[in-house]
């Protein structure tokens, strides 16, 4: 099984290309990702290089559309992807609605000592 604990820079992919969407910290199965406009909680699980995360999406802005909605306040939320070299690629979709799915990369940042 693959450590994959630490700090990620979390992008998504928009119609311009990658975008910055937030910073996840990712450590003993809690997921936790924040920015100034969003934060998730939840817990995850790796199986090899399989990387499943379920949590809660909230955000404090209204001018972003996600999974379709515009007002998003604990929206139940999972995340399936792939783990390779620091980077786990994937997409997350709404528990119950997979009507709408947004591809998401976690890239590791660098641990300072």
């Amino acid at each position: 099984m693959q450590n994959v604990d630490g700090i990620y820079a979390v992008e998504i992919l928009g119609p311009y290309g990658w975008e910055q969407f937030s910073t996840a910290f990712i450590s003993d199965g809690e997921f936790r990702s924040a920015s100034a406009e969003h934060f998730t909680t939840g817990t995850y699980a790796i199986d090899g290089e399989a990387f499943a995360m379920e949590g809660n999406l909230t955000q404090h802005i209204d001018t972003r559309t996600l999974f379709g909605q515009s007002d998003v306040k604990g929206l139940p939320i999972e995340f399936r992807g792939k783990v390779e070299a620091g980077v786990i690629d994937g997409e997350a979709r709404v528990i119950g609605n997979g009507k709408f799915a947004l591809r998401f990369r976690l890239n590791r940042l660098p641990v300072l000592h």
